[in-house]
């Protein structure tokens, strides 16, 4: 009896332990685990990892897990181009903060604040979410607190300085991280840097009127750009000389931000920059979002269906042999379109080559275009200007298959292929208008046309030459 009492007890321990653990799972909180990019000296991360992760951290406590990346070198920088193509997002459109959760990227101190809440209370209310499906994650330098500590030197002395700079620019946010990262560590409250974002056409005006006021012309100034009392740094000379003149003002008992001119009203309503006057604290520059201007997108896509078309022609009838007939007076249609494809493609050059803003007219904001870092080749040679070397070299070879006999054969080929190659490029620089710089530039749509019609015109003679065998040219 007292073994089958001692039996039942174990067996009533056993079903009272199972249960306890099994309740004790099923209360177990559900936890949202999420991954955040950053870099030290951004004022944008900054602003996420001082401002919005606490609270957030203090009202979910052990339910929100969030790990940090900081981006240090180029390494990390290829490393977040990685994580970023994995999520199907391009190069162009990657900035810090880069926060993901679950399946969702959140990028920018506008878009991290506005949809992270949310999307925290919506994985908690499904169980939580697990680490996101990140590639290499384990090789990444995970850190445990949210918010990076600050290091604060004794003193009342304060450098203000301003700094230009814009999201689309690799060298600007590495730069600025690796140069202000360690000083802001080193300082603390006693450097304080006035971020403006150059997004739009009128930022950039602005910028070269500031400039112009340190007696910089347009030529000569480039991103990212900081001012310190009277001295401009620019690119590579802002890690360079920076930390020794944070010195020699600290020594001076400090300088206030550069006095910069008013804005015109046009420059001074964009929604994109944050100008805190002189005498105030700065304010932690929020991060713009990509510039948007949808006037002109249906066209430029009308333009990219046409050169897709016009290339599967020229294709087919170099494969089967066959074009359609053109009247003769047609042909000199070809040197018309030249003509105007030089005017379009000068005038853009004298726009990339002098920093002057383009009469656009109604459609589209052709000087963000032309101000991307894809109005020039390999960062060298002008888009404007390898056009017009394209229509001066295409206008050559029309001449010789026109009135050069023994030429025609070779230069009606050569005329194809460079018009062939001349819409392949322009497909490209047009698809990155509306999708990648979201902005639609009129003179090279314009150009994108002429020499789409260029190609067509010139097929049917390059069909015809080149089904002529050598021994009868």
């Amino acid at each position: 009896m007292r073994r089958l009492a001692s039996f039942l007890t174990i067996i009533l321990i056993a079903i009272a332990l199972t249960f306890s653990s099994a309740s004790a799972q099923a209360e177990a909180p559900p936890v949202v685990h999420a991954v955040m990019f950053w870099m030290n000296g951004c004022p944008h991360c900054h602003e996420v990892l001082e401002n919005v992760l606490p609270p957030l951290q203090g009202k979910y406590g052990a339910q929100l897990e969030i790990l940090l990346v900081e981006v240090v070198d180029v390494e990390d920088v290829n490393r977040l181009y990685e994580v970023a193509a994995s999520y199907g997002i391009p190069r162009e459109q990657v900035g810090v903060p880069f926060l993901v959760i679950g399946d969702r990227v959140l990028i920018g101190a506008r878009q991290i604040p506005d949809e992270l809440p949310g999307l925290i209370e919506s994985h908690l209310a499904k169980s939580g979410v697990d680490w996101p499906a990140i590639p290499r994650l384990d090789e990444f330098l995970l850190q445990p607190t949210p918010v990076p500590q600050v290091a604060s030197i004794p003193g009342g002395a304060v450098v203000r300085v301003s700094l230009f700079t814009t999201l689309d620019c690799q060298d600007c946010q590495l730069i600025t991280a690796q140069a202000l990262g360690p000083l802001y560590q080193q300082y603390g409250e006693q450097l304080q840097v006035q971020t403006i974002d150059v997004v739009t056409s009128a930022d950039v005006a602005y910028l070269y009127q500031v400039a112009a006021g340190y007696g910089l012309s347009s030529d000569q100034v480039d991103l990212p750009l900081l001012i310190i009392g009277e001295h401009v740094l620019m690119v590579e000379e802002i890690p360079a000389q920076l930390p020794a003149l944070i010195k020699f003002y600290l020594a001076r008992g400090g300088v206030d931000f550069p006095s910069h001119p008013p804005r015109s009203d046009a420059a001074a309503s964009s929604p994109t920059l944050d100008l805190p006057a002189a005498t105030e604290a700065p304010l932690p520059a929020e991060a713009a979002p990509a510039h948007t201007q949808s006037n002109g997108f249906i066209l430029a896509i009308v333009v990219i269906a046409l050169m897709v078309i016009a290339l599967v022609y020229s294709l087919l009838a170099f494969t089967l042999g066959k074009t359609f007939s053109l009247p003769a007076w047609t042909d000199w249609l070809i040197p018309a379109l030249i003509v105007i494809g030089i005017g379009v493609a000068a005038y853009l050059s004298y726009v990339e080559t002098q920093s002057v803003e383009a009469i656009c007219g109604p459609v589209g904001d052709c000087n963000t275009v032309q101000q991307s870092r894809y109005a020039k080749l390999f960062d060298i040679l002008p888009i404007g200007v390898l056009g017009l070397l394209g229509y001066v070299a295409l206008l050559a070879s029309w001449i010789a298959r026109r009135f050069v006999p023994k030429l025609e054969k070779p230069a009606a080929i050569g005329f194809f292929g460079m018009a062939f190659f001349a819409v392949i490029f322009s497909l490209y620089l047009t698809y990155l208008e509306p999708f990648v710089i979201r902005a639609v530039c009129i003179w090279c749509l314009t150009s994108a046309v002429i020499v789409t019609l260029l190609l067509m015109l010139g097929t049917p003679p390059a069909v015809l030459q080149f089904a002529i065998p050598d021994e009868e040219e």
